[in-house]
Parts: C-alpha cells; sequence; structure tokens
C-alpha cells in the first residue's frame, strides 16, 4: 500500500473513536477552541480529553497554538482535504466499475440479438 494510502487510513482510524469525532465536529464549528471549552461539551475528565487531543494533534487533524498557558485547536482544513480526496476517490472508482459492468452486459445483450438474428436466418435458408 503506498504512503499515502497508509496516511489517510491511520486518520481515518483517529476519527473512527465517536469522541474524537465530536470533538472534531465541535471544533470545526466554532472556528477554534480551547481545552476548557471543548471539555464543557463533554461528559469525560481532563486527561482523557488530553489523550483525544493529542490524537487529533499527531494525525494532523487539529492545529494547536499556544498562547501563554492556554492551547487553542482548530481544524486542519488541508489534512480534512487529504481525507475527503481519498474518500471521494473510492466513489469515483466505483463509478468506473459500474460503467464497466454496464458496458459489458451490453455487449452481452448485443451478441445476444445477433445471436437469435443469425439463428432465425439460419431457420429461413432452410424452409
Amino acid at each position: 500500500m503506498a504512503a499515502k494510502e497508509d496516511q489517510m487510513i491511520e486518520k481515518l482510524g483517529v476519527l473512527a473513536e465517536g469522541a474524537r469525532f465530536k470533538i472534531l465536529s465541535l471544533i470545526a464549528s466554532k472556528g477554534e477552541l480551547t481545552a476548557k471549552e471543548i471539555l464543557a461539551e463533554f461528559d469525560f475528565t481532563q486527561p482523557t480529553l488530553s489523550h483525544h487531543m493529542a490524537c487529533l494533534a499527531d494525525a494532523g487533524l487539529v492545529n494547536v497554538v499556544r498562547k501563554g498557558r492556554c492551547a487553542y485547536y482548530s481544524v486542519n482544513r488541508d489534512t480534512i482535504d487529504i481525507v475527503i480526496s481519498g474518500i471521494s476517490s473510492l466513489k469515483s472508482g466505483s463509478k468506473k466499475t459500474d460503467k464497466g459492468s454496464a458496458d459489458s452486459e451490453n455487449e452481452k445483450l448485443k451478441k445476444s440479438k445477433k445471436k437469435k438474428k443469425k439463428d432465425k436466418n439460419k431457420k429461413k435458408k432452410k424452409d
């Protein structure tokens, strides 16, 4: 598997944890939040939030800017675009397969019609 695919799979794995996805959604809706502001929206402890935020930051899904004692979190749009692009490629890949399947079905149908017509012509010649 390509390194780019491995990185995308890693990011999807981080987002597969429901709490992390909800945290990222909250940050995206607000633009930028501190840990204290995020913690106020969830029912878990500060160490648990720190763990989730470290996972999101390590995966490159959030940007962290430290201002004094506070850390401000925002969504890393570049990383989100990579994940979206990877998922979108699955959709476009299935269209190719679907189109290919439809084309092969059309070819089978055409061959079947030609064969029937050919058989019909043979029968007429015999009579």
